[in-house]
């Protein structure tokens, strides 16, 4: 598998996946053109760029970081790089509650206040690019960028969003990082899913030729992508206890409930937990 092809190459991919050009990404930027030119030309793009050109091509300018194989300013970093184990929980939990409770979490979510983890974090997950390419490129995407850390969190987020359509190993989700598994159509979806970049940006930048055109997005999957990105500035304390808060709006599932009325979360002391679906 080859490594990454310099982001002059993706930024160019990205205009003509757009059919814009250059002279529009500097009225939509600001960014001089000359710069932009120098840029899709080979030179290596500067962080105060790669923030200007984020809102233009409709990414996360953390997100075009990883995608460009820079450092992200301190800023961009998620706050708690290992809150993965508690962040797939969190997922889990809301995707079984109805829409007003969903919002809820969401809520408490961006009600969390700035806050140190008492403990060291850990060192974020990362994959070399340079060797590996856009295989490494979605794993950092996921795992680093996300503070899922594991690839077996990131696996298990792919299952969720996916709603098992994606589900691979966390041995094979590592593979990918490290350029060992062949990206195919159905796992570019399935990260672009959990991701929430759309499919044909993320077919874009990996030259992966998607099979048939992409179905509409899942609304719920949708939400949960965005659910999973406000995640990266709380700690894993903070994670837990917003999960905490969402498992509260669970309730008992009726012995006699039918399969197909209820979303079945939690099996505690012989009974099921979970919440009615709308």
């Amino acid at each position: 598998m080859t490594g990454h092809p310099g982001f002059g190459e993706l930024l160019a991919r990205l205009l003509n996946h757009r059919r814009k050009d250059v002279a529009w990404l500097f009225s939509t930027s600001g960014v001089p053109e000359t710069e932009l030119r120098a840029v899709v030309s080979g030179t290596p793009p500067r962080a105060f760029q790669l923030d200007a050109l984020a809102s233009a091509l409709g990414l996360h300018a953390a997100d075009l970081h990883v995608i460009a194989d820079a450092p992200a300013p301190e800023p961009l970093t998620p706050r708690d790089p290992a809150a993965g184990a508690e962040v797939v929980q969190l997922v889990q939990v809301s995707m079984a509650l109805p829409s007003h409770q969903r919002a809820n979490v969401q809520r408490l979510v961006d009600e969390q206040p700035p806050e140190r983890e008492e403990h060291p974090c850990a060192s974020p997950l990362s994959y070399d690019q340079h060797a590996a390419g856009f295989g490494a490129m979605l794993a950092n995407l996921l795992c680093a960028n996300r503070n899922l850390h594991s690839v077996t969190a990131a696996a298990k987020i792919l299952a969720l969003l996916t709603e098992g359509r994606v589900y691979r190993s966390a041995a094979t989700i590592s593979g990918i990082g490290r350029g060992r598994v062949p990206l195919t159509p159905d796992l570019v979806a399935g990260f672009a899913t959990a991701l929430g970049i759309p499919v044909g940006v993320l077919a874009t930048i990996t030259g992966v030729e998607l099979r048939d055109v992409p179905r509409p997005g899942d609304e719920l999957a949708a939400e949960m992508a965005g659910l999973l990105w406000n995640c990266r500035r709380l700690t894993t304390t903070q994670v837990e206890r917003v999960r905490d808060a969402a498992e509260s709006m669970l309730v008992p599932v009726p012995d006699d409930a039918p399969s197909e009325d209820w979303n079945r979360v939690r099996h505690h002391h012989g009974r099921w937990w979970g919440a009615p679906r709308r």
